[in-house]
């Protein structure tokens, strides 16, 4: 039991570090790129601003609901089964890639359901529209997730990582690794994270969120976006393999955050997506289609190599 608790305080603590930096990282770049000063309350390079910022936000309004509370618990609970580590697992089970998923398609329903709260007529069926897009993006990235998992015979995260001792996944599989980073683009671009988004976050809705409510709200939308690098990391880029002299756990943070950027980098150059069908076109059009033959060409060498040893 003390051994679980122990884990649990290292992968929080790890959270909340890289929620700081990435906070400080987003506001940084957006100020910069719109050529603005940005963070003129702090001092010290304005590494005091996220603080000072969640600060107010609870001095604004402290109401939440049980659908909060929800949110914030399935935030951390979706990491219980990632290893970020090959040490630092919370649960260590054969079907990890399975339990994390599950915990993500649960926190999306519940932010979404959430979100439908809204006092202003006409946004339920925008919010239903927001779960279907939603929604639909995680299947390019599932299938590409099961061609990783017929390629390395386990539903195990750890194991997927230790399997790449020699050559990262990335090598077999370069497609399903371009569609699940672009799936997780446009899951960044739908959850509105550096700006707000007409998809994520209307103007009526917006009006409603304020103080813990809407930070939980904010680190939920973290949480997505590191869980999706987190496992992007694991299942193509070797996780914490060790490159060179280069230790696994620098390289797992190197790798991290360089995918971090080049996300915020993409969503400043591509603007606003105010249209739910130029989102859906590409997804049920490019990213599925594209996701399936992979899978099929996939799980063809898989048979072709375990089941009748042609290869």
């Amino acid at each position: 039991m003390l051994v679980i608790l122990k884990k649990i305080f290292y992968v929080v603590i790890i959270l909340v570090v890289n929620l700081y930096i990435c906070e400080y990282i987003g506001n940084k770049m957006t100020a910069r790129m719109e050529l603005r000063r940005g963070y003129k309350i702090t001092r010290v390079a304005s590494l005091g601003f996220p603080v000072s910022r969640f600060i107010k936000f609870l001095s604004m309004d402290n109401r939440v609901n049980i659908w909060t509370f929800f949110i914030f618990l399935l935030s951390f609970l979706m990491w219980s089964a990632v290893p970020i580590t090959g040490g630092l697992v919370m649960i260590e089970e054969d079907y990890s890639f399975l339990i994390s998923f599950t915990f993500y398609i649960a926190l999306i329903a519940v932010m979404l359901f959430n979100s439908s709260r809204s006092s202003h007529s006409g946004i339920f069926v925008d919010n239903c529209k927001k779960l279907l897009i939603q929604l639909s993006f995680i299947v390019p990235i599932l299938l590409s997730g099961i061609g990783i998992v017929l390629l390395n015979k386990t539903l195990s995260l750890k194991e997927i990582v230790n399997s790449q001792y020699e050559y990262w996944n990335i090598v077999f599989q370069p497609v399903g690794g371009l569609i699940f980073f672009i799936s997780i683009f446009f899951q960044l671009k739908i959850l509105g994270m550096s700006r707000r988004s007409y998809v994520s976050d209307s103007a009526d809705t917006g009006r409603e969120g304020k103080g813990l409510g809407k930070v939980i709200d904010k680190i939920s939308v973290y949480m997505i976006i590191f869980f999706l690098i987190a496992v992007l990391n694991i299942m193509y880029l070797g996780g914490w393999q060790s490159f060179y002299i280069i230790r696994g756990e620098i390289m797992l943070a190197f790798k991290f955050y360089f995918i971090f950027i080049i996300l915020l980098l993409m969503d400043k150059m591509t603007g606003r997506v105010d249209s739910y069908k130029l989102m859906v076109r590409i997804n049920w059009k490019f990213l599925i289609p594209v996701s399936i033959v992979n899978l099929i060409i996939t799980l063809g060498f898989f048979i072709a190599r375990d089941i009748y040893n042609l290869i």
